[in-house]
């Protein structure tokens, strides 16, 4: 064996076993030949669950899906040149949802870049500032300082994915041929503590001085306070804090909040900037990441409190509020607990008047239906109540999370996920389709429009496809959120050049790919047979609804006015 080979076995192979002692189980590769010694390394790691996707950009969003739903660092490994911009959409979103991708591009050694050689681009610090950091392996490893640089590589690399908050990292790795093995020549995986870096963390509980002199003496002379949660996996030791407090809890969707005790679930229903000045917090506590309510982006920004608390272990906060005072370097879990041990005690009155807003919204949900044509809030409004026990729902972007938010969710046995991140339409299928292949126990239920569908149509051209993964497809012929959007519906071009409308339906493709499919015209084909489509396990299934765009923006809308909030 060839000394160039005999390093580069070791190396691949010692950096495969770094990764699987730091806690990566899952690899998501796809096909080319300078990738391929990491490839092989992790195909026939003993322990490394190792999968192949052929396009980069779904197999990246299936590798963001894989992690979330096991909370654990997956790793992705495509070949030189383009292939690894095809990452950049699921990067940006782990970036932003704090998911830890071990994100691997192969490379052309150093000295071949910009030499018009084939499938070479410049890869270093190819993602900018969607990337928590970018590193760059040496070309040869030979020297025992270059193997000292590689092990210290792969130790900083997984440290700084996991460090909270996590995110994607990057690991640019020039390969230089020959990197094929000869038969009988194998990967050496080793391990030393060296190589597998820890990191300490402190206790997150506050101390007694700065409760007594700073928070409480806020929370007393302004007891009109509101808990936002934004995106986030639920907490049960929080929930149970937080049903201590006698706090409002305002919940979207995407936060998994909703079960509280007092949460408030409708508030992009009732909200608008002129809202009444009951309604006015003096104090909002926020944890988690972004909120979907624009409704109540707007009602804070025109009616800012006088303080905002955010709660976040580490890593810069942003403002989206325009309110914030002060940031809390704990946990949401040891602040509500210290919140409810100190009896914190909010306005009773204060949180009447958001329940009563919010119980006018359920009120007039349950008849609302009844007496409008058919439309597509119906068909969401019906598809969360009728979710299976212990399910997952998935939610595109654009009017599928939106009109999820409006109806709102309030069951602890199910679990949210969506593409809040960036909120792009570009891989919601593919992330769902990650969830699904890690937890075939559990029924996976996407709700996408069909913009976010056939833009993602590549999510079903692998061999990994779950049986338990359930699509229900609003198919309007377009963008209807654009009719949603005052700008665009007063433009000519509206349906060519804003909407988008398209004529394709999802009946070949799932002739293509063998999933079960139905197409649906009208409430009693949605009726009759919806609850077969549910049932249905034995290979994946698409619910194509086809349904009329003025009719669903005018039913939103009149939602939306029924919801309002007044005296």
């Amino acid at each position: 064996m060839s000394q160039h080979r005999q390093d580069l076995l070791r190396e691949v192979g010692n950096f495969v076993e770094q990764l699987y002692q730091k806690g990566v189980r899952d690899v998501v590769l796809s096909p080319g030949s300078r990738v391929a010694p990491l490839a092989l390394a992790f195909a026939r790691h003993p322990h490394i669950n190792t999968k192949t996707v052929s396009d980069e950009r779904s197999a990246a969003f299936i590798a963001l899906g894989i992690s979330q739903q096991t909370n654990a660092p997956v790793a992705i490994a495509c070949t030189s040149g383009t292939a690894a911009l095809n990452y950049a959409p699921a990067i940006a979103e782990a970036y932003y949802q704090r998911t830890p991708l071990i994100v691997i591009t192969a490379d052309r050694p150093t000295e071949w870049i910009d030499q018009w050689d084939g499938q070479t681009i410049q890869q270093q610090n190819i993602y900018g500032k969607h990337i928590k950091k970018a590193y760059h392996m040496p070309v040869d490893l030979s020297h025992d300082d270059a193997k000292w640089y590689r092990q210290r590589i792969g130790a900083e690399a997984m440290c700084q994915a996991l460090e909270y908050p996590k995110g994607p990292i990057q690991i640019n790795w020039p390969l230089r041929e020959p990197f094929y093995p000869e038969a009988g020549e194998e990967f050496i995986y080793e391990s030393t503590p060296q190589s597998r870096r820890e990191i300490l963390q402190s206790e997150p509980y506050l101390d007694d001085e700065t409760w007594e002199e700073q928070l409480l003496p806020l929370f007393q002379e302004n007891n009109k306070i509101l808990i936002i949660a934004g995106q986030q996996q639920r907490d049960e030791y929080t929930v149970e804090h937080l049903n201590n407090l006698n706090i409002p809890v305002l919940s979207d969707v995407i936060s998994n909040y909703g079960n509280v005790d007092n949460a408030i679930i409708h508030q992009d229903v009732f909200l608008s900037p002129n809202t009444f000045d009951e309604l006015k917090p003096d104090v909002i506590i926020t944890f988690g990441m972004s909120v979907i309510s624009k409704n109540l982006k707007l009602f804070l920004r025109k009616n800012p409190p006088k303080y905002q608390l955010h709660i976040q272990e580490a890593g810069e906060v942003p403002d989206p509020f325009q309110a914030l005072s002060t940031i809390i370097r704990s946990t949401p879990e040891a602040f509500f607990d210290q919140m409810s041990s100190k009896e914190v005690e909010g306005d009773d009155h204060f949180l009447e008047v958001w329940k009563n807003a919010d119980d006018k919204v359920k009120t007039n949900k349950t008849d609302f239906f009844d007496i409008l044509s058919f439309s597509e809030l119906e068909i969401v409004n019906h598809l969360i109540n009728e979710l299976p026990q212990n399910s997952v729902l998935h939610l595109a972007n654009s009017m599928s999370v939106r009109y999820a938010n409006f109806i709102g969710l309030q069951r602890p046995d199910v679990d949210v996920f969506a593409n809040r991140g960036t909120s792009g339409i570009d891989g919601s299928t593919s992330t769902a389709i990650g969830h699904a292949i890690k937890s075939k126990d559990r029924t996976h239920v996407l709700l996408t429009g069909d913009l976010a569908f056939f833009y993602d149509r590549n999510a079903f051209w692998n061999n990994y496809l779950p049986d338990n993964l359930k699509v229900l497809l609003l198919n309007n012929q377009g963008g209807v959120i654009f009719r949603m959007i005052d700008g665009p519906t007063r433009q000519p071009e509206l349906e060519e050049f804003f909407e988008t409308e398209q004529r394709t339906n999802a009946a070949s493709l799932a002739k293509e790919f063998d999933i079960n499919y139905w197409g649906i015209n009208s409430r009693e084909e949605f009726y009759f047979s919806y609850q077969e489509f549910l049932n249905d396990s034995d290979k994946p299934s698409i619910y194509e609804v086809f349904t009329n765009k003025s009719i669903s923006k005018n039913t939103f809308k009149a939602f939306k006015k029924e919801g309002l909030y007044s005296k």
